[in-house]
């Protein structure tokens, strides 16, 4: 399978994005992802990666576990790669991924991994110098944000046709408190390593 990165989601199969078609909702929210090892791999791997940004390690929150389900599961049911609002998140910070296969299933950790590396490789864009927020490098800034201490993460799967092929699409939300990205603040939270 030929598996293509298009503006910060993942593809895999052959596929020409013209239109995103419509969702099947038979198939929402379906519990077959492991949590455990979803919140366990999530963690370990943002903060492997704020170790190399000198930041603290954060810690697993239930709430914040809990509102980023909710929201892997709304998106789900939609079929709509969109940020949930500030309330229904309780002000924390958000990111997003999905993973289009023909594949029945994702390992729960190669799912998370899949999400925070992609995430996280918009450092390659981060311009040090002029320490700011831009859409191409917020993934990336909010992963490795020094004053985020809590990490929560959820997964759900539903399905998508595009192109008049039926994908399994596994939504990924990672929930941060206190949120990152804040205007005035990247010097001191997003360090070079």
């Amino acid at each position: 399978m030929n598996r293509q990165q298009i503006m910060g989601l993942t593809f895999t199969g052959l596929v020409s994005i013209i239109s995103l078609g419509m969702l099947s909702k038979s198939a929402w929210g379906q519990a077959s992802i492991n949590q455990t090892i979803l919140h366990n791999t999530a963690l370990s791997m943002h903060n492997t990666y704020r170790t190399q940004h000198h930041s603290p390690a954060m810690t697993t929150s239930d709430s914040l576990n809990s509102t980023a389900q909710s929201w892997a599961e709304q998106m789900a049911t939609t079929g709509e790669l969109a940020h949930s609002s500030s309330s229904q998140r309780n002000g924390a910070g958000e990111n997003l991924y999905v993973y289009y296969t023909t594949a029945a299933s994702i390992a729960p950790d190669t799912l998370a991994n899949s999400a925070v590396k992609s995430w996280y490789d918009e450092v390659a864009k981060y311009n040090y110098a002029n320490p700011a927020f831009a859409a191409s490098t917020g993934h990336f800034t909010q992963v490795v944000w020094k004053s985020s201490t809590e990490l929560g993460c959820g997964a759900a799967q539903g399905t998508k046709t595009l192109e008049g092929t039926q994908y399994q699409a596994f939504y990924v939300v990672c929930h941060y408190a206190p949120p990152g990205n804040v205007t005035g603040q990247f010097p001191a939270n997003v360090l070079k390593p």
